[in-house]
């Protein structure tokens, strides 16, 4: 059987290597299950110019589209032809790149809510209904094509409450299939000489760069035994640079792959999103590593973390981000018991075989019907 997977840039659009993201991660492992339930793969997505070769063993079409079309219809119609609509299983990488223009059986890919982010404090009356309405309608369009597919396939249950609360009735069957992370064989040891923190994250505001820098700057100035080690590349970065250039504070670039492997010797990682944000990979891998995780009440995270129990949930503000690290820094019994927690929470209802398992029973159950 034939599985099209489409989604807007799965390579760059030259073509030549792979793109960043963790959506591109998410469709790469998806792949690793079709072709082991022996399915051919077949990717299509939008390039500079028409392309067709292969890659890892399985197939890409690139397609140009011109600036002022419409990206995701053209896309689909372009796909179309290499598409046996009778036999064929079309999966949207995103469901942002749905349409209504196939017959064939079709799964769309929620990766968590993604207009949450809040506006700065303040603003006018009038800027104020302008947000309100710009999510209102990103709302209804995300609405408007889950119901182009047969299924939709959710990261976290934070959307589908959500869906559930909008809709008079659900138009399309919903199955949640949380993110994963590969877990360590054990908890990895932490040194002793130091109390060391990591941000692993993209260096955006809405990714908690601001109210990082607000609060942990107080906390190194007051524990000199704390190590800040701020992790990945963004248009924040020299902002993040400039504030933290004489502290103990240490910027490294990584690899997603090697994402446990610069976690092992930390004890605390810090999620401070605002939002946008599913069943956070960053907030697994941190919890895998046996780290004590500290994160913000948004999105997906909330499907992860039980206060006190396997973590610190917090409100995303500057303040409750302070006092959260201070505690964990001051009572290492706690720090403990979180850090060990998080490890089993990981390992048990996480990991990468669980995920696995979950879209075989999807994809059989899909065939079946086709």
């Amino acid at each position: 059987m034939t599985t099209h997977i489409i989604y807007n840039n799965f390579l760059t659009p030259d073509g030549n290597k792979m793109s960043i993201g963790g959506i591109q991660t998410y469709i790469n492992n998806l792949i690793i299950v079709l072709q082991h339930l022996g399915h051919e793969i077949v990717i299509h997505q939008i390039a500079n110019f028409d392309f067709h070769k292969t890659f890892n063993s399985y197939q890409i079409y690139g397609y140009k589209i011109p600036k002022n079309r419409k990206t995701n219809r053209n896309l689909i119609l372009s796909a179309q032809k290499n598409i046996n609509q009778v036999k064929d299983l079309v999966i949207f990488g995103s469901e942002t790149c749905a349409v209504k223009h196939l017959k064939c059986r079709t799964i769309g890919i929620q990766h968590g809510i993604f207009w949450d982010k809040p506006e700065h404090m303040g603003c006018s009356e009038f800027r104020y209904n302008y947000i309100f309405f710009k999510k209102m309608v990103k709302a209804w369009l995300t609405i408007k094509r889950i119901s182009n597919v047969s299924e939709i396939i959710c990261v976290d249950y934070n959307f589908v409450n959500w869906y559930r609360s909008l809709v008079a009735y659900q138009q399309v069957k919903t199955t949640v299939i949380p993110n994963f992370c590969k877990v360590p064989t054990s908890m990895p040891p932490k040194p002793n000489d130091s109390i060391n923190i990591i941000f692993a994250r993209r260096f955006f505001p809405y990714r908690g760069t601001r109210i990082l820098t607000e609060a942990l700057t107080k906390i190194l100035h007051e524990y000199p035994n704390v190590k800040l080690i701020i992790a990945g590349e963004g248009p924040d970065e020299n902002y993040l640079r400039k504030n933290f250039h004489n502290t103990a504070t240490e910027f490294i670039k990584y690899k997603s792959e090697d994402s446990l492997l610069i976690h092992k010797d930390c004890h605390i990682a810090l999620i401070p999103t605002l939002g946008s944000e599913g069943t956070s990979l960053s907030l697994l891998e941190a919890m895998a590593s046996g780290c004590t995780t500290i994160c913000t009440n948004v999105g997906g995270m909330t499907n992860i973390i039980l206060d006190h129990y396997n973590g610190i949930m917090i409100t995303p503000d500057a303040e409750s981000l302070y006092y959260a690290v201070k505690e964990v820094i001051d009572n290492e019994k706690l720090r403990m018991y979180l850090s060990q927690n998080a490890y089993i929470t990981a390992k048990k209802g996480f990991n990468l075989s669980r995920w696995q398992k979950a879209w075989e029973k999807v994809i059989l159950n899909t065939c079946q019907s086709i």
